[in-house]
């Protein structure tokens, strides 16, 4: 009995672990190890009795909690059980990545090992084919989706943003560490921070700077060699990514504001426009209208409907033909479930970050406030790659800090699974 119990807890861990190296390398190559590494380790929840802490997660659990409850007036119910099949990670993986912490106490750093090996594996990847790419003649092959392996540009630079907090944490942090353990932390942030500016996401540059200024403020409070090298080699490194894609980014920034400045002043071309911040604009304000129009929402499957027939009206053709979603996920659930959509969504991003600050959980805060940013522009819990990311590292975090808590001698805000 002892053995099989061995043997569960085993093929849990390697799984967990599988799962967190894949998800940055390719969403095809995830679905069946993220199953088996569920099913596994909610079988060993049973056992291990793994504590949540629900002043984190509730939200989680509410706002799929309300998308179930918009199927009922929901007319396109097969897109609406498909959504909820994309969303069930986030009520299962948060309890999942507490029996994973239960079983093993260094969970987090092992998956966060593991995490930031696969965005080294696919920042990799995507060197390789943008080397092919500008050999076969390519232009723009080591910018943006030209360059990004597999994921969306936006989602690649929000993985690597949080990995180089982590690394930081880690080094900034008063574990001990071997020399080899320190390096590998050292050389991931600096090529990961150097992949961010390279992927020139808007989102995940500025993401970039929000870590940055984060481990300035910890930098402060630190003194010591590790400190000084690890911020000399990631200024190197920044920098000369600077120079090979900092105007890309500077461009796209620009963009941006034409986009703004096209709106501000109500010049229908904005419509017409395939620009990808032009469109993304005409995605918000559609939303906009819809959320204004209806304060129940359009339903959990008709959202895509509800969005097409604005663009129809506005004759926004190239967001038409690309089926645009809201590009926001605070926007995404207020048009999809109206107010009380607007709102629980919100609560996914403001609740763990609140709960952070009034910990002084500085990490926990940090990827509250990443979410926030990427949240804000793209719609990331309606795909695979956000929810995932989202409920696992939620999950893992709300977990250490019940651990942090009871060592600490205290246990409000939990319960058991």
């Amino acid at each position: 009995m002892q053995s099989e119990s061995l043997n569960l807890r085993t093929a849990a861990t390697w799984a967990m672990l599988l799962v967190c190296a894949l998800l940055p390398v390719s969403g095809a190559w995830l679905p069946v190890p993220l199953a088996l590494a569920t099913v596994l380790l909610l079988m060993t929840a049973w056992r291990v009795r793994p504590s949540l802490n629900w002043r984190v997660l509730w939200p989680l659990g509410a706002f799929y909690a309300l998308h179930i409850i918009g199927l009922a007036w929901t007319d396109d119910l097969a897109f609406g059980l498909f959504d909820l099949q994309v969303k069930i990670g986030l009520v299962l993986l948060p309890v999942a990545a507490a029996a994973f912490l239960a079983l093993r106490p260094t969970g987090m750093q092992r998956a966060m090992a593991a995490f930031t090996f696969g965005n080294m594996v696919a920042m990799a990847l995507s060197l390789i084919g943008a080397w092919r790419c500008q050999a076969a003649g390519g232009e723009g092959c080591f910018s943006q989706s030209a360059l990004s392996f597999d994921l969306h540009p936006s989602y690649a630079a929000w993985y690597a943003c949080w990995c180089v907090a982590y690394a930081g944490h880690r080094l900034l942090g008063d574990s001990p560490m071997k020399a080899f353990e320190r390096w590998c932390w050292i050389a991931s942030m600096a090529a990961l921070s150097a992949f961010v500016v390279l992927l020139a996401s808007k989102s995940g540059v500025l993401g970039l700077g929000l870590v940055a200024v984060w481990l300035g403020a910890r930098v402060v409070t630190r003194s010591g060699a590790v400190i000084r090298i690890t911020l000399l080699v990631a200024v190197g490194v920044i920098a000369i990514a600077a120079i090979r894609g900092g105007s890309v980014v500077m461009a796209r920034m620009q963009a941006a504001l034409d986009a703004v400045e096209l709106a501000r002043a109500g010049n229908p071309a904005i419509y017409t426009s395939a620009g990808g911040s032009e469109m993304r604009l005409v995605a918000w304000m559609c939303s906009a209208e819809r959320i204004a129009k209806d304060p129940l929402g359009a339903g959990t499957g008709d959202i895509k409907h509800a969005l097409a027939d604005c663009y129809a009206d506005k004759g926004a053709t190239p967001a038409l033909e690309r089926k645009l979603n809201s590009h926001s996920q605070f926007l995404q659930g207020g048009v999809a479930l109206g107010w009380s959509g607007l709102l629980l969504t919100l609560a996914t991003a403001l609740v763990p970050l609140a709960f952070a600050l009034r910990r002084r959980d500085g990490l926990m805060a940090l990827f509250g406030l990443l979410y926030l940013l990427n949240a804000a522009v793209e719609s990331v819990l309606e795909v695979q790659a956000g929810v995932v990311f989202y409920a696992l590292m939620l999950g893992l975090l709300a977990a250490r800090s019940t651990m942090r808590a009871h060592l600490a001698g205290r246990t409000d805000s939990t319960s058991p699974a």
